[in-house]
């Protein structure tokens, strides 16, 4: 069962999203959650994720999403786009979010092949500020973008992007890092929370790496197994970018969509960051 001061814990971030999820906070339920060592490779839907540390630990997507629905009154519907939480793997990395993978298709690098498109992002950035700010207003709630930590980085040779995002949120740095590693079908889009908010650009990227290289695609699912015939996705990698960001993308023009905050919280990757490090702790000691 959960402790009394955990309780408290999940209490006060519940309370606290209310504003975000648009809907009541319920009062946290006497659930036990029962975390699995992470020791053995990690089935997920299109590959499988390999420990990186002995002290990992992970919430099967079940659970995740029991989580997610019974501490904070969330409805199924909006767990759906979660695979797997997955904390302490490595071991400088608090939590990592596995997404379902999208499978809109193969997504060509065409837009992207003379290096970084930095018109294109610089839109996409100043339509996501916009969105955050108009967010902000609407919430009440001091919300800013701050700046890109990392600036995205497609790696087209392992077929791979990330970047990372500073938010300021109520006075609080948050750094964001979201890496997305293209397949056959589509991508698969992973949010890491690191241990250490004063990481520098080198660190998190090898962190990206250290986590990319541990996924391994089903048979026939990576990227280079892509054949002529199978089905390609209508937007580059550029609207990928511009997806994850929570920014509409179309020709040659951006809009600013819903804010990212408001499509974290529709598919509960706000809630999720937002975990206290003392459930993580708390998942660490129960597996002790």
């Amino acid at each position: 069962m959960l402790s009394k001061s955990l309780r408290e814990n999940l209490v006060f971030v519940a309370v606290s999203l209310v504003a975000f999820t648009a809907m009541p906070a319920l009062a946290p339920a006497q659930t036990t959650y029962d975390p699995v060592n992470f020791t053995e490779p990690l089935k997920l839907s299109r590959g499988s994720l390999t420990p990186l540390s002995p002290e990992g630990i992970y919430l099967t997507h079940e659970e995740s999403c029991e989580f997610v629905v019974t501490e904070f009154g969330w409805v199924e519907s909006q767990c759906a786009g979660l695979e797997n939480l997955v904390f302490g793997s490595p071991s400088d990395l608090d939590t990592l979010i596995v997404e379902k993978p999208n499978s809109e298709g193969y997504v060509e690098f065409d837009d992207w092949e003379d290096g970084a498109p930095r018109e294109a992002i610089d839109e996409i950035w100043e339509s996501y500020v916009e969105g955050t700010k108009a967010q902000s207003e609407r919430l009440g709630v001091d919300i800013a973008a701050k700046g890109w930590k990392v600036y995205p980085t497609l790696d087209q040779q392992r077929a791979f992007m990330f970047y990372a995002i500073e938010l300021d949120w109520g006075g609080e740095a948050i750094t964001n890092i979201t890496a997305t590693l293209f397949d056959r079908k589509g991508y698969i889009t992973f949010k890491l929370v690191p241990v250490s908010e004063e990481l520098d650009e080198s660190q998190m990227e090898g962190l990206v790496r250290q986590v990319l290289e541990s996924y391994r695609s089903a048979p026939d699912q990576a990227y280079a197994n892509y054949t002529t015939g199978d089905k390609v996705a209508a937007a580059g990698a550029v609207g990928v970018l511009a997806t994850l960001m929570g920014v509409k993308y179309g020709k040659g023009f951006f809009a600013a969509a819903l804010a990212v905050v408001l499509a974290f919280a529709k598919k509960a990757w706000f809630l999720l960051i937002a975990i206290p490090l003392a459930l993580v702790k708390f998942f660490r000691r129960k597996k002790d």
